[in-house]
């Protein structure tokens, strides 16, 4: 497709993802001033405040949305990589290794996290998966997370994982200087395009803050779309304006072909594809808490009065000395002057308040999702009861795992095509446990070899390595850990809430030292949940020596030990030879004296 074609038809698919949610979008724009606790508008604040009304805001949309992020961060777990093959059984190991190195180098929780609370609030959200250089010129895997209000779509994709959109991008704002240096090709477009598009409209996807375009700094949208043709193959385009910047085949592969690095997810999809999250179905009750609560305010602190024609001097200082709680108004003699009463309205506000607090509760995280639920202590009454409680958000928690699912699969297709050099990686923060692993490597065969035997008894691996030295082919060079030829399925396990059965068992321990069951101060310190600075306090307890330390100083002492007591026996072995000895000499001696007697008598 011809350059002028290609930008024709991706500006008709921009303008149509735009035009097709605009309220959508209006809507999720709205979700996220209620969860960061804009709730009233300028014309609602405005009447309050003509009334004398106070403006309440009680955010339990807030607290709610607040702990389904939490409860994504406690159930955070690590993927394995299980073998498709027999003969790729040991390898999996390191395709695990890698993967868990790309995820924690590039903060794939915290990306995961952010996305998880786009779902809640807007509805959807997302991230790419691209490849980027280190200073090393290494590619490396690289993980993006992408703002819900940069992201467009197929608008009638109706999947809640986007499967079935043709296209899908996103739109970006950057200085001037920075898209010069890096489009250098196209520097003179991109200025045309920043004296064009350096103004915001207001609309979700102009540039933030709006305020940026009067400070006289020029700014550009990029937009990147990303699309598949008849066959699923992906294509990729960069614009600005009216000007292509860049286009082409997807650079990503996988074993079907080339890939798209955006990975979407949205929370609910409606009957016309409009993305929503958990905030919307709160809105009217939160919007009802709000106006009920100030309305109750209201009444409390406001009086209606009843009064004749000319029973106060003044209406105006009558009013203001009502809205003390030490007011004081003068009547004239003879005319009526009485507050009206209004207590069965404040009870109908107030037993309205608590119903729609109760019913807002049981939306989301209920109390049993909590573990507010019952008087129990046990951990795993709590747990038992959380499980049931996540029911009600199952759907919720099974589309962001396999948003996880596919990240994960993602990044092993990066790694697999990319990383095709010897490279080692680190695959633990534990100083003590460091270890490396070597991906893509070519060693010689009786070095694996040796490898392989490494655990066996010293006799048994010089009698190997001695007949494999005698075998020419033990100095071919063999493949190590390739990645490219490994067949691997990715899992992600749901983990059960580990620190609350920890607290439980630590609990049980304790109330058996509390009843005179005798337990080494250490052992209480390793099953104490959440303690900080664990390991530190181990070695000050253990003299400043690891557990490896501390047993190996113990083998030590033993074997020591086991040298005294064999001295102290060889000692007393040697005084009873000697005392034998000089024993069969005293006997003998005393023989040959009894003899000479007799001979002389």
């Amino acid at each position: 497709m011809k350059d002028d074609a290609l930008l024709s038809m991706l500006t008709e698919w921009v303008e149509e993802a735009e035009d097709a949610t605009i309220e959508p979008r209006k809507r999720s724009e709205l979700d996220r001033n209620y969860y960061d606790g804009v709730q009233w508008t300028d014309a609602e604040v405005r009447t309050l405040k003509q009334r004398g009304q106070p403006v309440t805001t009680d955010n339990r949309i807030k607290r709610k949305i607040d702990y389904l992020t939490g409860l994504e961060k406690i159930k955070r777990t690590d993927p394995k990589a299980f073998p498709r093959n027999p003969q790729d059984e040991d390898a999996s190991q390191a395709a695990t290794d890698a993967l868990r190195y790309v995820w924690e180098n590039q903060n794939g929780d915290g990306i995961r996290s952010d996305v998880w609370e786009h779902m809640l609030v807007e509805g959807f959200g997302g991230a790419a998966v691209e490849v980027k250089r280190n200073r090393k010129r290494q590619v490396e895997v690289a993980l993006r997370l992408i703002p819900w209000d940069r992201l467009f779509y197929d608008p009638t994709s109706a999947r809640h994982d986007f499967s079935d959109a043709r296209y899908m991008g996103e739109i970006v704002w950057m200085d001037f200087e920075v898209a010069k240096a890096k489009f250098p090709d196209s520097a003179r477009e991109l200025e045309m395009s920043a004296d064009l598009q350096g103004r915001g409209q207001g609309e979700t996807y102009d540039d933030k803050p709006r305020w940026i375009h009067g400070n006289k700094r020029k700014r550009v949208k990029i937009v990147t779309c990303w699309y598949r043709d008849g066959s699923g193959n992906w294509s990729f385009a960069q614009f600005t304006a009216n000007v292509l910047i860049k286009s082409g085949p997807s650079p990503f592969q996988t074993e079907d072909g080339t890939a798209c690095p955006l990975i979407l997810v949205s929370a609910y999809v409606q009957r016309d594809n409009e993305r929503q999250g958990v905030v919307r179905d709160m809105r009217p009750l939160q919007d009802e808490v709000n106006k009920r609560r100030s309305k109750l305010l209201h009444n409390l602190i406001a009086r209606q009065i009843i009064m004749d024609d000319g029973a106060v001097q003044d209406e105006r200082a009558a009013r203001r000395e009502l809205a003390k709680p030490d007011g004081l108004i003068k009547v004239n003699p003879g005319k009526r002057f009485e507050p009206m009463p209004n207590n069965e309205e404040i009870v109908g506000h107030f037993n309205l308040l608590a119903d729609i607090k109760a019913d807002m509760d049981q939306m989301g995280p209920n109390a049993a999702l909590t573990g507010r639920a019952g008087e129990s202590t046990s951990g795993r009454a709590i747990l038992a009861s959380q499980q049931g409680g996540q029911t009600e958000i199952a759907t919720l928690l099974d589309r962001l795992r396999w948003f996880n699912i596919r990240m994960y699969r993602a990044i092993w297709d990066r790694v697999q095509q990319f990383w095709t050099e010897e490279r080692w990686i680190r695959v633990t923060d534990d100083e003590r446990n460091m270890r490396f692993v070597g991906l893509n490597r070519q060693v010689p065969a009786i070095e694996l070899l040796q490898e392989k035997i490494a655990n066996e008894p010293p006799a048994k691996q010089q009698q190997i390595m001695a007949l494999a030295q005698q075998d020419p082919r033990s100095q071919q060079m063999v493949s190590v850990n390739t990645l490219a030829d490994l067949d691997v399925d990715i899992i992600v396990e749901d983990a059960p809430d580990t620190i609350t059965i920890m607290a439980e068992n630590f609990d049980r321990v304790v109330q058996l030292a509390q009843a005179g069951v005798q337990f080494p101060p250490d052992v209480l310190i390793e099953m104490m949940p959440g303690l900080r600075n664990r390991e530190q306090l181990l070695d000050r307890m253990r003299g400043g020596q690891s557990p490896e330390q501390a047993q190996a100083m113990q083998e030590q002492q033993e074997l020591a030990k086991r040298g005294a007591m064999a001295e102290i026996a060889k000692t007393e072995a040697e005084v009873k030879e000697t005392n034998a000895s000089a024993l069969k000499d005293i006997s003998a001696a005393a023989k040959n004296y009894a003899d000479a007697r007799a001979q002389t008598v």
